[in-house]
């Protein structure tokens, strides 16, 4: 029999796959690659579905022949697969798919910072475990990027060649691996004894757990490998990932640029070409770097997706700059059409305002005359308002003056009175009353009440005999102390301002008297201390007050000639507002 007898189709292809959720699942020949193109598609929805990573992956037919022979190294007993290619050619999404057409768990390690030794073993007993202990279907995916240490090769090649890596177990995990696989011993009518645990779990791992190797096979390393570690070749099936063909970069490419508006269809077409074409010419140039300098340069898969991707990149970049151009094109025609039709319309306004310009032009030359004669009036006022400002100036200045010397001269009594108040101020009630207590109290209390009495206008009393009567100021004085706060209040509020004279006379002698001397009266009563600085300070104050007075009556008349010439400068001030307002009104009309 010939060939084209026996094989009809372009491919030959069998799985088990082609009906899912069968059971036995049917192992045969697939025909209609159409159909199965749709079958490998559902599953990849499906199992998109199902994951939090999902795949976006084009099923051409190279990718669907990949899937289908991992599917059916994974679904042989002991299977396990060895997949060369070079980064980005689909090994590790096509092995996930192939493990979730076969409804069988993935595992892959995670490399962090960190990942040694003890991470890998922790990672690996877990999956041996999964295998062996529970029985479950485990596809263990491994690629060369992850072989932080080489020790990792050397414990996959024990599991590929044994099922188990050396003392990998310790004691606590040996117990739980007998207690999980000595039910299924006994099942089979079998001793319990340890070698035939271990040998059953052995058995388990090595019909329950697939590896599959992504590895590149490019440079001396992966040959060094093999040669190492044997078990990576003999132990499994290889499966080369070769450069995509034709189909393939089509498939992609038409894929790819799908959710493009490129137009019409021959347009999607054109481009799908070009994007292969620049990539299979990338190609030719990489044989011919390599067989006149000896030196390689990879053409992978991926660049292959990074041009389809920097093409659509590029697309919508030039889009939005022309979409921008023709925005601000339409803008600027939007423009000038409305910028014509708004010269129109000023053309009409202005031939229809022409008489009312010429009425303008009139009024203006006859408002530049008023703003000529209302500048010469403001100048002249100007002027005025300057002489009199600096006339009301220096009569402010006089006031200043004279204020200044009279605050001069009444600060010379200030602190005698202050320190008058100060003392009345520390003053308690009981002070007083006690002196109020007297009935014959010594001369010096005496001579105060008499002050303070005389300083109040409180007569005295006339004691004696017919003839021979005197002055007696203690009766009324000890009255008057009596009413402490009120003797107080009246101190404090005393008019020392308007002292009369004949007051100042009568006291005159007590303020001679040595006798009448704070620091005297003091050794007597506290309370007479402070009436008696009270008595002085009043005496004082009226003597400079009255040295002050001409003063302050100059002050009164200066101050009265300043509020007639601040008026006077404040109605020629309120003259030249109402002229330069005028005049601003004008220019701002005229401008």
């Amino acid at each position: 029999a010939k060939w084209a007898q026996v094989v009809t189709g372009d491919r030959i292809l069998f799985g088990d796959y082609m009906n899912p959720g069968a059971d036995p699942r049917p192992y045969c020949e697939i025909k209609d690659l159409k159909e199965l193109r749709r079958v490998v598609e559902a599953y990849l929805e499906d199992f998109n579905t199902q994951t939090n990573k999902p795949m976006k992956l084009v099923m051409f037919l190279d990718a669907i022949e990949h899937v289908s022979k991992i599917s059916r190294i994974l679904r042989q007993p002991r299977g396990n697969a060895l997949l060369l290619g070079v980064g980005g050619s689909g090994r590790q999404s096509l092995t996930r798919l192939a493990a979730s057409m076969c409804e069988y768990e993935i595992v892959q390690i995670e490399i962090a910072k960190g990942y040694g030794k003890t991470e890998w073993r922790d990672d690996l007993k877990k999956t041996l475990m999964r295998a062996g202990c529970e029985g479950r279907s485990v596809v263990f995916l491994f690629t060369d990027s992850q072989i932080v240490l080489e020790s990792f090769l050397e414990d996959i090649n024990n599991v590929l060649n044994s099922g188990e890596v050396p003392n990998i177990f310790d004691l606590q995990d040996q117990d739980q691996i007998f207690n999980a696989c000595r039910p299924i011993v006994m099942a089979k009518g079998q001793a319990p004894t340890k070698f035939i645990v271990h040998e059953t779990f052995l058995s388990r791992v090595q019909e329950n757990l697939h590896i599959a190797l992504a590895f590149s096979p490019i440079g001396d390393v992966f040959r060094a490998r093999l040669r190492q570690f044997p078990s990576l070749v003999n132990c499994c099936t290889i499966d080369w990932f070769a450069e995509w063909p034709d189909e393939a970069l089509r498939s992609v490419a038409s894929e790819s640029l799908a959710d493009l508006d490129l137009g019409q269809q021959h347009v999607h077409q054109s481009i799908v070409e070009m994007c292969r074409d620049i990539h299979q010419s990338v190609e030719h140039k990489s044989e011919e770097y390599l067989n006149t300098l000896r030196r390689y340069n990879y053409v992978t898969p991926t660049s292959y997706l990074e041009l389809i991707g920097t093409y659509k990149n590029l697309l919508h970049e030039k889009r939005e700059e022309l979409a921008l151009a023709k925005k601000r094109l339409n803008s600027g025609l939007d423009k000038l059409s409305s910028t014509e039709l708004e010269v129109e319309q000023l053309q009409k306004s202005l031939t229809e305002l022409q008489p009312i310009l010429e009425q303008t032009v009139k009024q203006v030359q006859a408002d530049q005359i008023q703003i000529e004669g209302d500048k010469e009036s403001a100048a002249k006022t100007k002027s005025v308002v300057v002489v009199e400002e600096q006339s009301a100036n220096k009569k402010a200045q006089e006031c200043q003056a004279i204020k200044d010397s009279a605050e001069a001269d009444l600060a010379e009594a200030m602190p005698a009175l202050a320190e008058a108040v100060a003392c009345l101020k520390n003053l308690k009630l009981t002070d007083i009353s006690e002196v109020a207590k007297y009935s014959n109290p010594p001369a010096l209390v005496k001579l105060v009440v008499e002050g303070i009495c005389i300083m109040r206008h409180i007569e005295p009393a006339r004691v004696g005999e017919a003839g021979k009567k005197v002055d007696d100021y203690w009766p009324p004085g000890k009255k008057m102390l009596q009413d402490p706060k009120g003797l107080l209040d009246a101190m404090f509020g005393y008019d020392k301002d308007h002292i009369p004279a004949k007051t100042i006379a009568k006291v005159q002698p007590m303020i001679d008297n040595p006798d009448f001397d704070p620091k005297k009266i003091e050794t007597v009563s506290k309370a007479c201390t402070a009436m008696c600085q009270w008595t002085r300070a009043m005496h004082k104050y009226y003597h400079v007050a009255l040295g002050v007075e001409p003063k302050r009556l100059a002050l009164a008349g200066a101050e009265a000639e300043l509020a007639v010439v601040s008026a006077n400068l404040s109605e020629l001030r309120a003259q030249l507002k109402e002229v330069e307002d005028r005049l601003a009104d004008l220019e701002a009309r005229f401008h």
